[in-house]
């Protein structure tokens, strides 16, 4: 169980040193048998061990101190003259991603070749995912799940991001948000086909596979804004459309958009617009 002043993560990097550093054996292994290399990066996209195989970039990369963001991998491949593929890792008991396993394979392909290496990535990628999980299945009921969970005390800042957020910016701010963190881009995808529902941080955190607190922290550093300030904005940008482009009353509106209450409906969108639904539809029909 939770306390509330602590925050629970779980440890991958501890796992895959476990049991004598099983996993990251047979990850380095495999890696030289198959002259590719591969790394398992955290939800922070940062090294939770060594590259292992061959891979001529590897050095810059790491940066040499693990702590390089490797998020963009997959969109600067070429920049590093390889191919890349990678895959989320699931712990079962949990039902959460911790992580992915990655693999890369330097290229100077640039025709069908290279389209074929792709595919053959993709492949390996996929069975390493699956020995991961499977081995770590054993570990922890071996173990207990308890062994694999950092338990530390939330900062207080933590607790306070939310107020970073202006919410009257808001509007402006999702218009020309852009993320390709595909955990990120899921739940927005997600988010944006429920308005009509009163969606919580576990609910979406859960749909993505990711703890509710990694998910928060890590929404707000793709997107610039709180899970809840999105989901507010997103809700009144559809009652905005709605106001002008239907009849609908101010009270069904708020209904289809998951509000509670109409004086909760009606303090966000003004809160968030500046003005109250019945003068922004008198203005907006003007």
């Amino acid at each position: 169980m939770r306390v509330a002043n602590e925050m629970e993560e779980f440890d991958l990097k501890s796992l895959l040193s476990s049991n004598e550093k099983l996993i990251i054996r047979l990850l380095q292994s495999y890696a030289q048998t198959n002259d590719i290399a591969v790394f398992v990066l955290g939800n922070d996209d940062h090294l939770r061990a060594g590259i292992f195989g061959v891979l001529s970039e590897s050095a810059s990369l790491t940066q040499k101190d693990k702590k390089a963001d490797l998020s963009k991998l997959s969109i600067h491949k070429c920049k590093y003259h390889m191919e890349y593929a990678d895959a989320p890792i699931r712990i079962s008991q949990l039902n959460q991603r911790v992580g992915k396993i990655c693999v890369a394979k330097d290229t100077t392909e640039v025709s069908s070749k290279r389209l074929d290496l792709m595919r053959n990535l993709n492949d390996q990628v996929v069975y390493l995912r699956s020995m991961i999980e499977g081995i770590s299945k054993l570990i922890i009921e071996n173990r207990g799940i308890d062994d694999f969970i950092i338990k530390y005390a939330l900062d207080v800042n933590d607790a306070i991001d939310d107020l970073d957020d202006s919410d009257g910016k808001a509007l402006q701010q999702i218009k020309t948000m852009s993320t390709s963190n595909a955990s990120i881009i899921s739940a927005i995808e997600y988010i944006d086909s429920n308005l009509d529902k009163r969606l919580t941080l576990d609910q979406v955190s859960s749909k993505v596979y990711l703890s509710d607190y990694y998910f928060s922290k890590l929404f707000k550093r793709e997107t610039g804004l709180s899970f809840s300030v999105y989901l507010n904005a997103r809700k009144i940008q559809k009652a905005m459309l709605l106001l002008k482009e239907s009849d609908k009353s101010i009270n069904d509106i708020s209904d289809s958009l998951g509000f509670t209450r109409l004086s909760y409906f009606s303090q966000t969108f003004k809160k968030y617009t500046g003005v109250a639904p019945t003068k922004y539809r008198t203005e907006g029909n003007n």
